[in-house]
């Protein structure tokens, strides 16, 4: 079932990126600082196609009114609930994984040369009743073994139903994007099999999908429109409902545009 995901506008200011090796991690809505990882754990080796081990969020998650309390992380950039995923050829929503994907393509952490880290990292942020689990891609590489391009992105799942507005409880944060595809998906670092970002139950019905994205620029049309520009990601954060599925069905989607309006981004 395609469903239009309705969106509202916020700004937020930007901070100072000063020192960081890849300054658009301070731009993250949970910021991260590759120089000094205090707090967060490094959440699987370098890598092509791995996963995490399970993780205990230590809370419960409503996802499509049905609690999770642990997880895995891949990757190839998402979150599963019922087991490792080793896909790294997106596909588009819905399928039969519940998924949660900030950005669903070939990630490949293996390559050191000139990498910020290019790892994957986690952490708990705020106390019991109001926790967020979150995960960041620093600066990641694409397959194979490439990292002359990198991405920044990031996801957030909230304890509070309401952390970030009324039933906003999925946060996708986007730094620096440069790469959609990897070589093994016909691609690279663009063109191929699009990336996939979105949210999907797993029963074939139920998601909500921000769009596929397969080239280079600032092109969007729409979640299920003509394969989209990675640059529209870039410095944004988008709320996703990922509790209350039927209204509206799949969720409501929020769209922040850091240090700008929506179609602006904050200097790099």
């Amino acid at each position: 079932m395609k469903t239009r995901i309705a969106m509202a506008l916020t700004v937020l200011a930007g901070a100072s990126s000063a020192a960081l090796a890849d300054p658009s991690a301070l731009s993250l809505l949970f910021p991260f600082n590759s120089n000094d990882t205090t707090g967060w754990t490094q959440s699987m080796a370098r890598n092509d196609d791995g996963s995490s081990n399970n993780i205990p969020l230590g809370f419960d998650f409503c996802f499509y009114q049905e609690n999770r309390n642990n997880l895995w992380i891949n990757n190839n950039g998402n979150l599963t609930f019922n087991g490792p995923l080793s896909s790294f050829t997106s596909t588009g929503f819905p399928i039969g994984t519940p998924m949660i994907a900030p950005f669903w393509a070939d990630v490949d952490t293996r390559n050191t040369t000139d990498a910020d880290t290019n790892l994957v990292w986690h952490r708990t942020f705020g106390a019991p009743g109001n926790q967020v689990f979150v995960v960041t891609w620093d600066s990641v590489g694409w397959f194979a073994n490439q990292n002359g391009q990198r991405n920044t992105f990031q996801v957030a799942i909230a304890e509070n139903e309401n952390q970030w507005g009324t039933n906003l409880n999925i946060a996708f944060s986007y730094g620096r994007m440069d790469w959609t595809t990897g070589q093994a998906s016909g691609g690279g670092p663009f063109g191929g099999v699009a990336a996939t970002v979105g949210a999907n139950q797993g029963d074939g019905i139920r998601f909500s999908q921000l769009g596929r994205f397969g080239q280079d620029g600032n092109a969007y049309d729409g979640a299920f429109g003509d394969v989209d520009g990675v640059n529209f990601l870039e410095y944004r954060t988008f709320f996703f409902n990922g509790c209350d599925g039927d209204v509206p069905a799949p969720g409501v989607l929020a769209l922040v545009g850091l240090g700008g309006l929506v179609a602006g981004r904050r200097r790099r």
